[in-house]
């Protein structure tokens, strides 16, 4: 996508320290009440689509100006959506599809795969039109022309779906031999992809960035981060290619530590890649939405500290959050997912969504005033443990809050009734059970967690 009108006024504009341009807060749509928008889709400047984990769709005809709540279901958890470019010879309307994630047990009793073949009047579940693998969840989602793609999960089997018929019939296809979880995915074309995830689950492992060139049939590793000073794991969260050779991965992490927060980062069009550390980000799980309107330009965003750069990312300065009490301040700490639709046009989604136009983009002062972590995980006690085990959190904003025990190869053994809770100080009671009431086998086990903004992980060891 390009975004060369916004660009050339961002060429005019002062270098670090000085102006960049302005997002402006979208009253129209709600805050998101799982406490973060996932994903959106947008086909043009009228028509898009936005997802959360608390089970809805929201629909914009008229450029954000308005929104229709399309789909509001308590038993799916949506992450990903996308929509292909041209209509349903049936009705004429938009074609888009919605991804989900978390097990069945885990709150999400619906499948991972929904379609609207009329512009979002009617969702269905399609998961039955997967042949092959079916992934735990769908992180990530893109489109183009006939084709479409969609890669999953963050935990269980990496697997990454294609459709080349316009999202008639789907099919999975494992590939655990180049990557260990898959997160996002982006295509240049019909032929030429990437997708990003870790080499070696939650717990330990790093980023890695995958490719194909024939439309996913195949892929290769063309990337793998090193693993950054203070973490424990990382892996890479989202994609962005503001020119077909420049692009950019977010990292996220696992750590009970707070790195510096890094990118990686392609001028060659893909084919290497290298990280790109930004001073002032530290966060114990580092990055999630990242977002380029030019080469040079854009912006990336993490567990209450957003940043951006001007220059390719050699400087960065963190802003200043929206403060809807004063309307100050710009974009906020859970911004998952930026979206360029056109040359003057762009949007971010958190909390709330966002808005960039060649209109508004007049500047603002850069300022350093990051949030607090919206999140933080302690390490679970007793460890090792017999009986039972537990894990506190803190939670400083309410939250949709997802916990499942996971061994070390991603299979899920315990997985707590998704709750929605308010901020304060809580904690996660395992007494080594399964679904079953059966006391798992003595080992390592991941408690993972998962409250929308950000995917936390502690080890335990379990012994008889």
């Amino acid at each position: 996508m390009g975004a060369y009108a916004l660009a050339a006024l961002l060429l005019t504009l002062p270098a670090r320290g000085q102006s960049v341009p302005l997002w402006d807060h979208v009253a129209s749509l709600p805050n998101s009440p799982a406490g973060r928008y996932d994903d959106m889709a947008w086909l043009d400047p009228d028509r898009g689509w936005v997802v959360n984990l608390a089970g809805e769709i929201w629909h914009t005809d008229d450029g954000a100006r308005s929104w229709t709540r399309q789909a509001l279901r308590s038993d799916v958890r949506f992450r990903s959506v996308a929509c292909r470019d041209y209509p349903s010879t049936a009705t004429g309307k938009e074609v888009c599809w919605a991804g989900t994630v978390l097990s069945t047990d885990a709150g999400n009793s619906a499948g991972m795969l929904w379609e609207t073949r009329d512009g979002g009047e009617h969702w269905i579940d399609i998961t039955h039109r997967i042949s092959g693998t079916v992934p735990y969840g769908i992180c990530g989602m893109v489109s183009v022309g006939s084709k479409a793609w969609a890669v999953g999960a963050y935990y269980g089997e990496p697997t990454v779906l294609r459709s080349e018929n316009g999202g008639e019939t789907w099919v999975g296809t494992p590939v655990g031999h180049v990557a260990e979880n898959l997160i996002d995915v982006y295509f240049k074309n019909e032929l030429e992809g990437y997708a990003t995830g870790g080499t070696d689950g939650l717990s330990t492992g790093t980023a890695v960035v995958l490719r194909t060139m024939d439309g996913g049939l195949t892929w290769e590793r063309v990337f793998v981060s090193s693993l950054s000073a203070g973490a424990q794991a990382e892996w890479g969260w989202k994609i962005s290619f503001p020119s077909d050779d420049v692009g950019y991965i977010s990292v996220e992490y696992n750590s009970i530590n707070a790195p510096t927060a890094k990118v990686l980062k392609t001028e060659d069009g893909g084919a290497t890649w290298r990280e790109v550390y930004i001073e002032g980000s530290n966060a114990s799980a580092g990055l999630q939405g990242i977002g380029f309107i030019s080469p040079t330009t854009g912006w990336a965003s993490g567990r209450g500290v957003t940043s951006v750069t001007t220059d390719g990312g050699t400087t960065w300065t963190q802003l200043g959050h929206y403060n809807p009490a004063t309307g100050n301040g710009q974009l906020d700490g859970s911004m998952n997912r930026f979206f360029v639709v056109n040359d003057t046009l762009a949007y971010g989604v958190g909390l709330r969504l966002y808005e960039l136009t060649t209109a508004s983009a007049t500047g603002t002062s850069l300022e350093s005033n990051p949030l607090p972590e919206s999140f933080s995980l302690a390490n679970p006690y007793p460890n090792p443990f017999t009986e039972e085990a537990r894990v506190p959190y803190t939670l400083e904003r309410a939250s949709m809050v997802h916990v499942q025990v996971i061994d070390m190869l991603g299979r899920t053994h315990r997985s707590f009734p998704s709750q929605f809770r308010q901020p304060g100080s809580y904690e996660i009671l395992w007494d080594g059970t399964d679904e079953a009431g059966i006391r798992v086998a003595a080992g390592g086990y991941i408690f993972l967690v998962d409250i929308g903004d950000s995917i936390e992980t502690k080890r335990v060891v379990f012994v008889k």
